[in-house]
């Protein structure tokens, strides 16, 4: 119950700061200031933490290498499609990658019921591709960008539980993780863009300081969340955010709410049901 709890607000964080980056016009910007937050975040925290071990660097590195490649699609997927349509179709994806990787590499058992459950969720979201969900249809050549990113949000969701689960410190994780992470975005905005990313600092530092915190929370709650118990479970109950995210899309960013993204929601209900009762 604890570990559905975590995940549950994880996903409310999550899908907070994705609305909040989506409804920015300077995303990258708000990015590199989402980082900077992080990068203070794990630098004051780093003497409380434990060096990882030598056999936790590997999936270390692969993560933060997955997670830096998500933020640059994340940012090329919003400048074309709805918040409600990108969001549920990259989100959708995750679970079915951590599904099969936790087949085939962990050793994982999960039930029949649990199975069925998480297949629902990306059934949901291929409901989507119906007439764009109600809206404008997402173009062609985005799907490859949009199942990337799903592919890297499985891979490093997948790489983080089996790194917390061999090593037992969660909190230790998320911060070399974050400081893995957060240097890129911050150094390249403040050497490509130093004007800009100064002025968006003084202007907009709310918004910014919002998303980092945001995206800790939510990354710290689901590392928790897989610690305690089933990687492949904490992953498809993440995407509960989708509702969020459509719900949100809807009544901030004024997109539509057709017959598809409704029943998109509707299977990824059903999922979490499946799995939960």
């Amino acid at each position: 119950m604890l570990a559905t709890s975590l995940v549950l607000l994880a996903a409310l964080l999550h899908a907070t700061w994705n609305t909040l980056i989506k409804f920015s016009g300077e995303r990258s910007l708000v990015i590199a200031c989402m980082d900077t937050v992080g990068l203070l975040f794990a630098l004051c925290a780093l003497p409380w933490v434990e060096v990882p071990p030598a056999g936790i660097w590997p999936w270390l590195v692969a993560s933060a290498l997955a997670e830096l490649l998500y933020r640059v699609l994340l940012i090329q997927a919003y400048r074309v499609g709805d918040l409600g349509l990108i969001y549920p179709l990259m989100r959708g994806t995750s679970p079915l990658v951590v599904l099969v990787l936790t087949l085939l590499f962990a050793g994982e058992s999960l039930s029949a019921q649990q199975i069925v459950g998480i297949l629902l969720i990306p059934c949901g979201m291929a409901c989507l591709l119906w007439q764009g969900g109600g809206g404008e249809r997402l173009p062609w050549s985005m799907l490859p960008v949009v199942a990337l990113i799903g592919l890297c949000i499985g891979c490093y969701t997948w790489l983080d539980g089996q790194a917390v689960q061999r090593w037992g410190q969660p909190w230790d994780y998320l911060v070399w993780l974050t400081l893995c992470c957060s240097v890129p975005f911050p150094l390249l905005a403040g050497v490509a863009r130093r004007p800009a990313f100064v002025l968006f600092w003084r202007t907009q530092w709310r918004l910014g300081l919002a998303v980092g915190v945001c995206v800790l929370l939510s990354y710290a709650l689901v590392l928790f969340a897989m610690h305690l118990g089933s990687i492949a479970e904490a992953a498809a109950l993440r995407e509960l955010s989708v509702i969020l995210v459509v719900v949100l899309g809807m009544r901030y960013l004024k997109e539509p709410f057709g017959g598809p993204r409704l029943l998109a929601c509707g299977l990824v209900l059903a999922g979490v049901l499946v799995m939960k009762l």
